[in-house]
């Protein structure tokens, strides 16, 4: 026969098949995955994959794509399916080419040609000018060009002979000639008079006349002509230049001559070949600056001066789509700006000059991706400097301008200026959802030019539709990897592992990077045990040691259990003490551990005293908590009376900062037991928020902290009394480990739901917690009673004191009028300590 405290408590205790799901594997359909159908798919993200089509297809500007959703769900793998899935063929792909600018040589032109045409571009160009290279100087050196050179060089000779023939005569006929004169190593013609048959000076006539040497009338003869014939020399000099400068003239109008045709037979070649207007330009001014600069095709240089004279006829050809037929698809795994946008290379002369030109423009991820798409990872980007502010630039007026990265550092160097670029370019972002809130709120461009999100769901409905998806999940990494076929019990055991890594057991966990780990492992450990197919205990095993990897932290823990140094019991019943449960998480593991909570109580006007946040140890979740525990005391006790009670709150043994409100049903139980002197079954661990109402509310990792206290009883030895008592709404969450589940179903340890605070008291105090009767007071006997009348009493036992003290009493009366109290001040936001970092010794637990 059960014992009435048996009785009333089996209606809150958990049945067996709540414990956790089991997968029934024979519905798969299957003996081995070895039967499934190879077919690649994306499971459980439909949502985010009908909006990474829509964005994916619309053309028009800002419909780039955000990618939101957890590590491991797939969203790099979804993009490649969704790519490979759609038409990508495209007409408009463009090479994109610089050439260099004639105008002004310091902003390359940009040309944008048909696929393929850039290459075709460049090489005719060098053709170009392999053919004037060659045939210049052979053009130049044949003998039809050296004898018509020679004629016009005679006829301009013939000229100059006859000038100077006809001033010397002149000159003679007055006593001069002509003489070379140097001046500053130039040598020049001058006049100089004939005296004796001698040519003397000028500046000697004055002396000559004085010595007598000749007479003043040849003397004055001489100095009337001298200026005159001076004239007619400066004349004829400078006829001399202009018949030289018309022998140039004449001489390169034959060279030009000789080459335009075949220079223009060249172009028209490429003129043919594009129907492009800038081409048509740039053609043009190649051609004027080769008939121009015809000498640089003959005269031998060094080779720095030979590039740079032949560098108008250097295409650079930074992207080039040869033979592509479909939209270029870039995933740019390290965006740092240079290898998004392009750079700006120099060279380096022997004199440590930098110099740079259209040739040394290179080409990023952006233009490798235009007419495409561009896959860019969110946290990679924030990693690079300059890259966010400059991608919002490009996307926002769709043009890119190359520039140097070091020009962005304001280092002075010399730079050119591109023209720039068009760009028509899908850029998919693969971010967070953290992220994409934070930029859509402060970042006033963000939302312009990132119009869809695709948001990735970390889980998905446990079904059996869902089921076979994760069966060709395996069937699928089985194919790609090249591993051993999964009996169906395999298969369910992952299933399983996933409804309990989704948290739910009517849910099943999308994060496919955690599952291909699991399968990847389960295969190990069967090629270790010689099995040729994958058995469900291998998955198991793979499961444990996972697990058993990153899980020194909680043993370590539990030794602190087992050798006492951290107080906890698990048997018995005590005043104003209960074990709550916490959940510690490190990232890659979250376990949960029992924690005690004690209340003190006594006379006072105080109220509830959290000493975690008296301590600056408790988070703003936790505080709430504790103001809500408050407003269930004043609903059901301040009705007909003040609350005059001081209480103290403490999560014992507690060094590290405490958040979340999961503890505050603990924590009320703790202090009805305080108040009213009722003891609390140890043996039970309690976890459960509350609201004012008293109604207990879910939390969070009930799995782990149904473990954690598990661990501890079966380490001292479990009673059958031993258990924890969640809240209702949190049993369809169950997804114990096989053990636990095992332990429960054998009677050994329990789960009891509680869907109010008043089936809490019952459990763990065996007696009725009570209900308000029509005057206002609870019925005998009951829990709310014999806390309504300790409260009571303290209210008395205040009042009493206060009128024994005179003005003091009047003081504190006056202070208490209704149900208020004063409290502590809160600490001010300049007062809050710095959020702690998790760490080994100081994990952040969450109650």
């Amino acid at each position: 026969m059960k014992s009435a405290s048996e009785s009333r408590l089996s209606r809150f205790r958990v049945k067996p098949s709540q414990l956790r799901y089991r997968c029934d594997a024979k519905k798969l359909g299957f003996l081995t995955t070895d039967e499934i159908q190879y077919r690649p798919n994306i499971i459980g993200q439909e949502r985010a994959l009908d909006a990474m089509r829509l964005g994916l297809t619309i053309r028009s500007a800002g419909y780039n794509v955000f990618i939101s959703g957890l590590t491991g769900t797939g969203k790099l793998t979804a993009i490649r399916y969704m790519l490979d899935g759609m038409d990508l063929r495209s007409e408009i792909l463009t090479d994109i080419c610089y050439v260099h600018n004639f105008s002004n040589e310091a902003e390359p032109t940009c040309l944008l040609l048909p696929a393929g045409q850039g290459c075709r571009l460049r090489k005719q160009v060098h053709n170009l000018r392999d053919t004037v290279s060659g045939f210049i100087p052979a053009a130049l050196r044949s003998e039809q060009f050296k004898r018509k050179q020679a004629e016009i060089a005679d006829s301009i000779r013939g000229q100059r002979d006859e000038m100077l023939r006809s001033l010397e005569k002149e000159v003679s006929e007055h006593g001069f000639s002509m003489v070379q004169v140097e001046h500053d190593g130039f040598a020049r013609p001058e006049l100089a008079p004939v005296i004796g048959g001698e040519v003397v000076p000028m500046d000697r006539l004055a002396g000559l006349l004085a010595t007598g040497k000749i007479g003043k009338g040849d003397y004055d003869k001489l100095h009337k002509a001298y200026p005159e014939l001076s004239r007619k020399l400066d004349d004829f000099l400078l006829a001399a230049r202009e018949l030289e400068h018309d022998l140039d003239h004449r001489t390169a109008d034959l060279e030009r001559a000789f080459i335009e045709p075949l220079i223009d037979q060249a172009l028209d070649e490429i003129n043919k070949s594009f129907k492009s207007e800038k081409v048509a330009r740039f053609v043009a001014d190649l051609r004027e600056y080769t008939l121009s600069n015809l000498p640089i095709f003959v005269a031998v240089k060094p080779e720095r001066e030979r590039r740079r004279d032949m560098l108008p006829f250097e295409v650079n050809v930074l992207v080039d789509n040869t033979g592509v037929r479909e939209a270029p698809v870039v995933i740019e795994s390290s965006p740092t700006y240079v290898n998004i946008f392009g750079t700006i290379e120099r060279h380096f002369g022997a004199d440590g000059e930098q110099t740079t030109d259209h040739t040394l423009i290179r080409g990023g991820s952006l233009l490798k991706a235009n007419s495409g798409f561009l896959i860019l990872n969110l946290i990679d980007i924030f990693e690079e400097p300059l890259v966010w502010v400059a991608l919002k630039r490009v996307l926002k007026s769709e043009r890119l301008t190359i520039r140097g990265f070091d020009s962005l550092l304001l280092m002075p160097i010399a730079a050119i200026k591109p023209e720039e670029i068009p760009l028509d370019v899908k850029v998919v972002l693969i971010g967070d959802a953290w992220s994409y809130q934070i930029l859509y709120e402060y970042d006033e461009d963000f939302r312009s030019i990132f119009k869809v999100k695709a948001d990735f769901d970390n889980e998905m409905p446990n079904n059996l539709a869902n089921q076979k998806k994760y069966a060709q999940f395996i069937k699928v990494l089985s194919r790609l990897e090249k591993l051993p076929a999964f009996h169906r019990d395999a298969v369910g055991a992952v299933i399983e592992n996933g409804v309990r890594l989704a948290g739910r057991r009517n849910r099943l966990s999308t994060r496919f990077s955690d599952v291909g780990d699991v399968v990847r492992e389960a295969v190990h450990w069967a090629a270790q045990a010689g099995s040729k197919v994958v058995r469900a205990e291998h998955v198991q095993r793979a499961v444990k040691e996972r697990i058993n990897r990153v899980s020194l932290v909680e043993d370590r823990l539990q030794e602190l259990y087992n050798d006492g140094r951290i107080l906890m019991d698990t048997s018995g019943a005590k005043v104003g003490q209960v074990n709550g449960l916490a959940v510690y998480d490190y990232g890659d593991h979250s376990f949960g551990r029992p924690s005690r909570i004690t209340a003190e109580t006594g006379v006072g006007r105080l109220g509830v005293i959290n000493i975690e946040r008296e301590a600056e140890m408790s988070g703003r979740i936790h505080n709430k908590g504790m103001l809500i525990l408050e407003g269930y005391l004043r609903r059901m006790y301040a009705q007909d009376k003040p609350i005059t009670v001081t209480a103290s709150l403490c999560f014992e043994q507690g060094y590290s900062s405490v958040d979340g409100d999961s503890a505050s049903s603990t924590e009320m139980y703790a202090l009805l037991s305080s108040v009213a002197g009722i003891p609390l079954r140890q043996d039970i661990a309690v976890t459960g928020s509350m609201n004012q109402k008293g109604e207990v509310q879910p939390i969070g990792g009930v799995n782990e902290k149904i473990e954690g206290f598990f661990e501890v009883c079966k380490h001292r030895g479990l009673t059958g009394k031993q258990g924890v008592m969640i809240p209702a709404l949190n049993v369809p969450e169950l997804m114990l480990r096989e053990d636990v589940a095992e332990a429960i179903t054998k009677g050994k340890f329990n789960i009891y739901a509680v869907s109010t605070l008043d089936e809490g008291i019952e459990v763990l105090t065996g007696m009725p917690a009570g209900r308000r009767r029509p005057r206002g007071r609870f019925a005998r006997g009951t829990v709310h009673h014999m806390v309504d009348e300790a409260l009571r009493h303290f209210h008395e036992q205040l009042r009493s004191s206060e009128d024994g003290h005179g003005e003091a009493g009047d003081k504190h009366e006056r202070m208490s009028a209704s149900d208020e109290r004063p409290r502590p001040p809160r600490p001010t936001r300049s007062r809050k300590p710095a959020r702690r970092r998790k760490s080994a010794r100081q994990p952040r637990r969450a109650r």
